[in-house]
């Protein structure tokens, strides 16, 4: 076995390894996002008895209403932020919110944490589908991997620019930019070698 051969095989060996750990990490966010769900749901069923609950922690002493933080918690002290600055122009979720405004606020919260969730699970999948195909492929310097790791690497490069702002953004896109490149000189090493042989 050559030294090429051996590299591909490490290659191949920590993309197993990668592809595992992509599917356990979609697997927990998979997970994470039926639990918000549920959670979201016992909370919005819950409505004005989520409220009273609420209310009466705070008057105990529990939970706090001090600054806007979504359940900050300071050691046994749990900030639940305070709830009336909510507002909608349709009637019927307004009467909702009227009702129950923390109900609401978390509800929302967790179907928030649903989406982040499900967006998570759908990265991973597609992580672990450019890892799947590096180890199947004979080489790491197809037009396929190529493909596929420029279209996870955008994909995320959008996620970041959408979410963490212009800067995180950019250096995603240069990111994929710069690894398109050297995949793709990668390809015509692969190419050269090949005609030489």
């Amino acid at each position: 076995m050559n030294e090429e051969n051996i590299k591909i095989a490490k290659i191949k060996k920590s993309c197993h390894a990668g592809k595992i750990a992509a599917t356990v990490l979609s697997i927990i966010a998979i997970v994470g996002c039926v639990m918000s769900i549920v959670g979201a749901g016992f909370v919005f069923s819950m409505g004005r008895e989520f409220d009273d609950q609420v209310n009466a922690g705070i008057e105990q002493g529990i939970l706090t209403t001090d600054d806007m933080d979504v359940a900050a918690s300071r050691l046994v002290n749990i900030n639940v932020g305070k709830a009336d600055s909510i507002h909608s122009d349709i009637p019927a979720l307004q009467n909702y919110i009227d009702e129950a405004p923390y109900a609401f606020k978390y509800g929302t919260v967790m179907g928030m944490a649903a989406v982040v969730c499900a967006v998570a699970a759908v990265l991973m999948k597609l992580t672990g589908s450019v890892f799947g195909l590096i180890e199947t492929e004979e080489t790491p310097f197809t037009d396929k991997v190529i493909k596929r790791v420029t279209l996870v690497l955008g994909i995320m490069s959008f996620l970041l620019l959408a979410t963490s702002g212009a800067a995180l953004g950019i250096i995603g896109g240069l990111v994929t930019w710069v690894v398109y490149n050297v995949l793709d000189y990668g390809k015509t090493l692969q190419i050269q070698a090949d005609e030489t042989l």
